[in-house]
């Protein structure tokens, strides 16, 4: 039997009015799919911090790939709520979007 890697997606969320503090928003959107999905859908998601920006306004979580879609169920669900603004299987694809990107992702918001 091989063992593979779990693939994984890489989530760039909006934190504009920094409602969640950089350490408590993976414990804040895991209460939450606990409360949605239930613990074991909570931790098979696998859900961690990655990056934050300079500003703190976007952060980047990582999640498996075959639970992507409770996690935005989750992240939609949130009070306050949060908004997706990029999904990439790679980090150095993700952050390459949302740099050319970050004209229109900033003025949609502001």
């Amino acid at each position: 039997m091989l063992n593979r890697r779990d693939k994984r997606r890489y989530l760039a969320i909006w934190n504009g009015d920094h409602s969640y503090d950089r350490r408590k928003i993976v414990e804040a959107i895991s209460k939450r799919s606990s409360e949605l999905f239930g613990q074991i859908a909570t931790e098979r998601a696998k859900i961690r911090f990655i990056d934050i920006d300079e500003k703190e306004v976007i952060v980047i979580i990582s999640c498996k790939l075959e639970m992507l879609g409770t996690m935005l169920s989750t992240i939609v669900l949130m009070q306050p709520a949060m908004v997706v603004l990029r999904i990439s299987g790679t980090l150095k694809a993700l952050r390459t979007r949302m740099e050319r990107d970050s004209e229109k992702i900033f003025r949609a918001f502001l």
